[in-house]
């Protein structure tokens, strides 16, 4: 009976820690008033370590980095921030803000935040915000002057500009440091770069494409150190030489020691041979024969039933 009891102790246990660290999976809570970043410190931390007591000042808790637009980018925004960086004083408290302005079809590119929920107020303007759930389920909405959006923590997301002018949006994050990872940039701009076949693979296309497309963004290396070059130590140079070196050698020879070369001969080997039949099996066939039963099938009639239907009349 003792020993019943004792696993159903161990069990409550169990099950409010679980809930306790999902409940506090955003920035850690302060153990004091405030922490001040010292942004000068060489002690490595998660966030960053306090200023010692009293060495701290009102500018510590104040920031213009989002007073007037940003610098401007490729994408026709300027972003500007009010974050742990410009604004030491968040240290510890879990919020940070950013303000976008849009030129005429200006687009904030999908991206994600990986440490924040984001929630947008839109000080001016007309756009389409939108984010993609892990399910590939595309949320979108036409937002307008004085109107708020959220995006859940994590999640794809982005907003295009759709107005006949300018439109700026006022940004929050539940993080004192949430992050950015603009999905095209990560992609085909990353520095060292992922190797061409690997990206050529992934979006179904071709080396020469990629190499077009990192042209077209190609950005400063910023934050590299002063004088860095991706020569002969870069990591990922062994790809790059295609010899006896490079580990995946054998997948180019497309013999019978790639575990791969089944999948080149679309077969009853195949594991999904029912896709390349496109019949009854196929779960998306339905959406091939474009009748009432798909339910896209208003976004290719541009009818008054299609939401992006104004956007063509304007």
């Amino acid at each position: 009976m003792t020993s019943t009891k004792n696993n159903m102790i161990l069990l409550v246990i169990t099950i409010l820690t679980i809930t306790f660290n999902s409940a506090s999976a955003a920035d850690p809570d302060p153990l004091q008033d405030v922490c001040v970043a010292d942004l000068n410190s060489t002690i490595t931390v998660n966030g960053f370590p306090c200023k010692r007591n009293f060495t701290f000042t009102p500018e510590d808790f104040a920031s213009m980095g989002i007073a007037q637009p940003g610098e401007p980018n490729i994408f026709g925004t300027r972003v500007g921030v009010a974050n742990v960086f410009n604004m030491p004083g968040l240290n510890t408290q879990g919020v940070s803000m950013a303000r976008v302005d849009f030129d005429r079809d200006g687009l904030n590119p999908p991206h994600t935040h990986p440490r924040a929920t984001e929630i947008i107020f839109v000080k001016e303007g007309t756009l389409v915000a939108g984010f993609i759930t892990t399910d590939n389920i595309f949320v979108n909405k036409l937002i307008t002057k004085g109107e708020v959006f959220v995006f859940p923590r994590g999640l794809i997301h982005f907003q295009f500009n759709v107005g006949r002018g300018n439109a700026t949006i006022i940004v929050a994050f539940n993080s004192q440091n949430p992050g950015v990872q603009l999905i095209a940039i990560s992609i085909f701009a990353s520095r060292p770069q992922i190797p061409e076949e690997v990206v050529a693979r992934a979006f179904q296309t071709s080396v020469e494409e990629v190499r077009a497309i990192r042209a077209r963004l190609a950005l400063p290396t910023a934050g590299l150190p002063s004088g860095c070059q991706w020569d002969d130590h870069n990591m990922h140079s062994q790809y790059d030489k295609r010899d006896d070196r490079n580990i995946h050698s054998q997948y180019d020879k497309y013999d019978s020691r790639n575990m791969y070369s089944q999948y080149d001969k679309p077969d009853d080997r195949n594991m999904h041979p029912q896709y390349d039949k496109h019949d009854d099996r196929n779960m998306y066939s339905r959406f091939d024969k474009r009748n009432s039963r798909n339910m896209h099938s208003q976004y290719n009639k541009c009818d008054n039933r299609n939401m992006y239907s104004r956007y063509d009349i304007m």
